[in-house]
């Protein structure tokens, strides 16, 4: 086999990896709301009840500790910058909100709420309602 067919089947997979990873848009959500795929998905249409119910959510399950009304200790160690009260915080940290929801902070996990996973159908509600830009 000549040098140069042995140097391209050995160099073709990296190139192509490589491909991947050139220009356009990766899918994936940005700190400005963009959420056209990535982990938040896409926005369904007709899914206005459904992103209601993920706004009333984050308000019944997070504002506890992530409120602007909440300072210092009442906020139990939570970002003073994520709050589900303020829109712009919600869409800057949709993505971050998310994937701590995933999660979930039961049995030690590391992410939220704390001590506890919400249900499935709840964290479906609550992407909608971030991946449709948090506009309830």
């Amino acid at each position: 086999m000549p040098v140069r067919t042995i140097l391209l089947l050995c160099f073709a997979p990296f190139a192509i990896g490589a491909l991947q990873g050139c220009g356009g848009d990766d899918g994936g959500s940005s700190s400005s709301g963009e959420t056209s795929g990535g982990a938040l998905g896409e926005c369904p249409p007709d899914s206005d009840a459904q992103a209601q119910a993920g706004y009333q959510a984050l308000q019944d399950q997070c504002a506890t500790c992530h409120s602007t009304t909440k300072t210092g200790a009442a906020r139990i160690g939570a970002p003073e910058d994520v709050n589900v009260d303020d829109p712009a915080s919600v869409t800057a940290e949709a993505g971050e909100i998310y994937s701590e929801i995933q999660i979930g902070g039961a049995n030690g996990a590391d992410g939220m709420p704390l001590g506890a996973k919400l249900p499935d159908d709840t964290i479906e509600s609550i992407r909608i309602y971030l991946a449709c830009d948090a506009t309830q």
